[in-house]
């Protein structure tokens, strides 16, 4: 099967901790391509460690691009951010400092892994006041979700969606992760998967050990809404 949609990706070189260059994620989009996702929204990070300007990310995505159709892998990249919650996170993406998901109302917004700030509900509030459509990124990742998953509900009534790591269901990130992902699924709590990949073949850009493992949870035709139906809405 094809068509896959992967929304969080680290898939542009020299920017964040993902590949170092345009040859390394030519490779990360053809092994994407063999696994059947052709568009990929990326990501990089947007924190106190990485920080890349809207100028460098739309002129290294233009380059990949250009590679990538040199090397005719026919997957289509689109631009985007992780987004740190920060106080200044509203004006930010007024400014248009940082950037959307492929120019939507749709933003990847990660909290600390250590837990959620508190100031996290104001934001978000915030957020949804401009016209804002939060995807929390790797939420079973989270250590305050992690230990409890009902924490999620209040972000999701103010109309936050939720994403959740591929490697976290195999096993990758550690049993943590892995066992907050099936609860969130069983739970009905996720709304999209990514892959979050950073490299070709270690936290690769494949979803086929995850939707093995998300339709035993929940069944093939739900596991499938989440990396088609439900993060093409993205482009709508």
């Amino acid at each position: 099967m094809n068509g896959y949609i992967d929304t969080h990706n680290h898939i542009l070189p020299g920017l964040d901790d993902g590949p170092d260059t345009i040859k390394e994620a030519v490779e990360m989009a053809r092994v994407a391509q063999q696994h059947g996702i052709t568009k990929i929204i990326a990501t990089p990070h947007h924190n106190d460690y990485h920080c890349p300007s809207r100028q460098e990310i739309l002129a290294t995505l233009e380059l990949l691009t250009s590679a990538l159709k040199k090397e005719a892998v026919p997957v289509e990249i689109y631009p985007g951010n992780e987004l740190r919650i920060a106080l200044d996170l509203p004006e930010q993406l007024k400014s248009g400092e940082v950037l959307s998901l492929a120019h939507s109302k749709y933003i990847l917004l990660e909290f600390p892994f250590d837990g959620v700030p508190l100031f996290a509900e104001d934001i978000i509030f915030r957020l949804r006041l401009d016209g804002w459509i939060p995807v929390l990124a790797h939420v079973e990742r989270i250590y305050d979700i992690q230990r409890k998953p009902d924490r999620l509900n209040k972000y999701i009534e103010m109309g936050c969606l939720t994403q959740i790591n591929s490697n976290s269901l195999t096993g990758e990130l550690g049993r943590a992760s892995l066992d907050a992902g099936k609860k969130l699924l069983k739970a009905g709590q996720v709304d999209i998967m990514a892959t979050d990949a950073h490299a070709p073949y270690r936290r690769a850009p494949d979803f086929t050990g995850a939707l093995k493992i998300a339709s035993k949870i929940i069944g093939q035709e739900a596991a499938q809404k989440l990396v088609r139906d439900n993060p093409a809405k993205i482009f709508t």
